[in-house]
């Protein structure tokens, strides 16, 4: 009897674990996929690559991507040890990137400057890797998660979106031609919208966090 309670509790404590740990990736995943915003850069993308042929647009979209997760990763992994080395705590870093990514949000919302105007030599490295992908927003928002969550969900959520983002632009020609363009710009206001209010939700707890401290 006491053998069969003993049992029935650890797997009660085992599916409670598995639970807690598909809520974290989910968590992490999502606000990551919101900041990285890989459907609304969709038309940017394909203005810049605009008179390419798809095979050559495919390889600069596998390219971006590869560099922007790239870049995650060692912010993930190095970032916030940085700016603890100089001081920077946790509350001043939450501030200060809810307040980046508020700018940025509020910059989707209203439209962003035309993708034309950031023509480079390497267009898969810039504009395309970072800013658009691999932005201050990105890397604010990797950092945080691995303050938050830990270092393994954090890599996790960046592996799961550069799925996510590989898969969207390297289909994205079906998706223009099933939702339109305009589709397109609407889901991107909307994720605007979505971080918009992360945005104001981490600046209100670190204010907090800094008035009680």
């Amino acid at each position: 009897m006491y053998h069969d309670i003993f049992k029935k509790a650890r797997l009660t404590r085992a599916v409670g674990f598995v639970v807690e740990s598909l809520k974290e990736l989910w968590d992490t995943f999502l606000m990551l996929f919101i900041v990285v915003d890989s459907i609304g850069n969709i038309p940017i993308f394909y203005s810049l690559t605009s008179g390419m042929g798809r095979e050559e647009r495919i390889k600069i979209f596998e390219k971006s991507v590869a560099v922007a997760s790239a870049l995650l990763v060692f912010f993930a992994v190095f970032g916030y040890p940085f700016f603890q080395y100089y001081g920077v705590s946790f509350t001043d870093f939450k501030i200060a990137g809810g307040l980046l990514l508020l700018i940025i949000a509020l910059q989707g919302v209203f439209g962003r400057v035309e993708a034309e105007a950031l023509r480079s030599e390497d267009l898969a490295v810039v504009p395309m890797a970072t800013p658009l992908l691999a932005g201050p927003g990105a890397i604010y928002m990797v950092m945080y998660l691995n303050s938050v969550y830990g270092l393994l969900p954090t890599l996790v959520s960046i592996a799961l979106n550069t799925l996510a983002s590989y898969l969207i632009l390297t289909k994205s020609n079906v998706l223009l031609e099933k939702a339109g363009k305009n589709t397109i710009l609407v889901l991107s206001r909307i994720f605007s919208l979505l971080l918009a209010v992360l945005a104001v939700s981490l600046i209100r707890s670190g204010i907090y966090e800094a008035l009680r401290g």
